[in-house]
């Protein structure tokens, strides 16, 4: 049981850890949307999909363990889970485990916030993009694509 408890301590750090990473990747790649930067956009959404898969996968290892955790008889069952997770471990373990939740609890609600800011920034650079594309296509009468006028030479054969 020991066991597990540590296992389930250290896949709660993992999590917390890439949760302040995506938090960071979120603001970070703020600047790469307003400026349109097109290749870091890319970087930045595949990083973010690694360590949203990571995630995931920490999830399914939590959710695993606690059901393990949970089958394990207990004489008196606390109302909170992690409240028979702590009876079990020494102060120390306990209050790393206290300091874990509070610090999820935290990053967890500025990644909510981070994503909301990231998904305005995302609606703002789709108008931009959408402004541009209107721009272009007034004037594609008046300026025709260099493909479809040919090359300068050809250009200049009909000239002559």
């Amino acid at each position: 049981m020991r066991h597990e408890v540590q296992r389930y301590l250290e896949l709660l750090e993992r999590r917390l850890a890439t949760l302040r990473l995506l938090a960071a990747g979120l603001d970070e790649a703020r600047s790469a949307f307003t400026d349109l930067n097109l290749e870091a956009m890319h970087q930045h959404i595949a990083h973010q999909e690694n360590l949203c898969a990571e995630i995931r996968l920490l999830d399914t290892e939590l959710r695993a363990l606690k059901e393990t955790l949970a089958g394990e008889p207990h004489a008196d069952r606390p109302a909170s889970e992690f409240e028979a997770l702590a009876r079990e471990l020494d102060p120390a373990s306990a209050r790393h485990l206290q300091l874990l939740l509070s610090g999820l609890t935290a990053i967890q609600s500025d990644v909510r916030r981070l994503n909301r800011v990231h998904t305005e920034l995302l609606r703002r650079s789709r108008r931009s993009v959408n402004v541009l594309l209107n721009f272009l296509a007034n004037y594609t009468g008046t300026y025709s694509p260099l493909g479809s006028r040919g090359s300068l030479a050809s250009s200049m054969q009909v000239g002559k």
